[in-house]
């Protein structure tokens, strides 16, 4: 699998590059041209971009993954060509957010006279509680993330020039299957309210911890999904190797 983890970004480097390079422009653009408020929202949905655009990346290496006949010649097992994309995304996310991390110290040292709390309460909210929630958002991205792959690999069974169409159905199929499994097992999702309250007054925007962090619902629906993700990926290794056309 590190042959292929390689491979992926030995091909994806300069696209990266090229995409830091973009974000830190526009970054010390807002900071330059824009006034505080203004530029450190567009900045923040310069970052979600970013993000984006990584898993988008994902989605298309993990299609190159197993369409491309070069590909195949690579000698990886087909596992590989799954968790391959997942850690490589995976890693880029962690790369995003020490670029985000940076970008914060920078502004909170250069920009002194800010106080942040005249706009923003976050009472009651500590590291582990933030930590919590970063972890949620990345199992929901890789959650979702694989039952795209296996769309993927679902519709390369086919020969069929309406593959990308069945893809697609086979996508919200999934999402509804077992959505509504889920809903049955344990009588909804977990909702990340459970870790934050959000009150929006005339002044300022209040965060507050309800201080529930997991529980007992909350780990039995992600042991569920863990599972199903399991079996989701198994089905997309046997498809891999038996079905789908390079």
């Amino acid at each position: 699998m590190m042959t292929l983890l390689k491979y992926d970004f030995r091909r994806n480097w300069n696209t990266l590059l090229a995409g830091l390079a973009v974000l830190i422009i526009v970054q010390i653009g807002l900071a330059l041209f824009f006034s505080e408020v203004t530029g450190s929202v567009i900045g923040v949905i310069a970052y979600i971009g970013a993000g984006v655009a990584i898993y988008v990346k994902m989605i298309k290496t993990y299609r190159s993954n197993i369409r491309s006949f070069n590909r195949r010649l690579v000698p990886v097992t087909g596992l590989s060509h799954v968790l391959s994309p997942i850690i490589f995304g995976t890693l880029c996310w962690l790369g995003l957010m020490v670029v985000a991390a940076i970008h914060y110290f920078i502004y909170s040292t250069t920009h002194t006279g800010i106080n942040f709390t005249s706009y923003i309460n976050d009472s009651g909210i500590h590291l582990s509680e933030i930590l919590n929630v970063l972890l949620f958002l990345w199992w929901v991205a890789m959650f979702s993330i694989i039952i795209i792959f296996l769309s993927i690999s679902i519709g390369g069974s086919f020969r069929f020039k309406t593959g990308p169409w069945i893809s697609i159905v086979a996508f919200f199929v999934l999402i509804n299957v077992i959505s509504w499994l889920e809903n049955i097992i344990f009588s909804g999702r977990f909702n990340p309210n459970e870790l934050f309250h959000f009150t929006e007054e005339s002044t300022a925007l209040s965060f507050t911890s309800n201080r529930i962090t997991w529980s007992d619902g909350t780990w039995a629906s992600i042991i569920f999904e863990i599972i199903v993700a399991v079996i989701l990926v198994g089905v997309a290794v046997y498809l891999n190797n038996k079905k789908v056309e390079v």
